[in-house]
């Protein structure tokens, strides 16, 4: 019992250090594996383009070998049954492709957003619209391939900036890409 509890107590650890809150969300709707170009080695942008976020539909790097597309929101009203109850959300379809040597579990993305004053934005789930916040354990992208994932989070009635941070895993703070434009 005594090893339940420190694992217990390590994760709990980890979760403070990284500043995890409820505007991270782990995972999301797949739109399945696709092909992507043959594996490439990952390189860096330059020092402009890396010192500054990315807008929607530019490509960066997130990490080694993963790089990442935040393609351009999508408005939506969220039905009856979305948690929570907000009049108006945005999601985002996110590329991810592996240009890696190893598979990848899209399950441990970490993605997130925040407003121009850098509080949470609160991640949407609404199942009758296919926003259902996870990702099925058993998707895997192999190297040389790359999946669409759907995230959707919720915002005020009127137009605002917003930040997107994705990271490949909660453990790599330090390797994320970030994304901004007006939703």
């Amino acid at each position: 019992m005594r090893p339940v509890r420190l694992a217990v107590a390590a994760c709990v650890l980890v979760a403070l250090v990284t500043g995890c809150d409820a505007g991270v969300m782990t995972s999301a709707a797949a739109n399945g594996v696709s092909p992507a170009a043959a594996p490439s080695r990952a390189v860096a942008p330059p020092a402009a383009i890396a010192d500054r976020p990315a807008k929607f539909g530019e490509r960066r790097a997130a990490g080694e070998s993963l790089m990442v597309t935040v393609l351009a929101p999508k408005t939506f009203v969220p039905g009856e049954t979305a948690y929570p109850r907000v009049p108006r959300a945005v999601a985002f379809e996110v590329a991810v492709e592996n240009q890696g040597t190893r598979s990848y579990r899209p399950t441990q993305l970490v993605v997130r957003a925040t407003n121009p004053e850098g509080n949470a934005v609160v991640p949407v789930v609404d199942k009758a619209q296919g926003y259902d916040g996870n990702v099925g354990a058993d998707i895997e992208v192999a190297p040389g391939k790359s999946v669409r994932l759907t995230f959707a989070f919720a915002v005020p009635a009127g137009a605002m900036d917003l930040r997107v941070i994705v990271q490949p895993d909660i453990a790599t703070a330090g390797d994320r890409a970030e994304f901004e434009g007006t939703v």
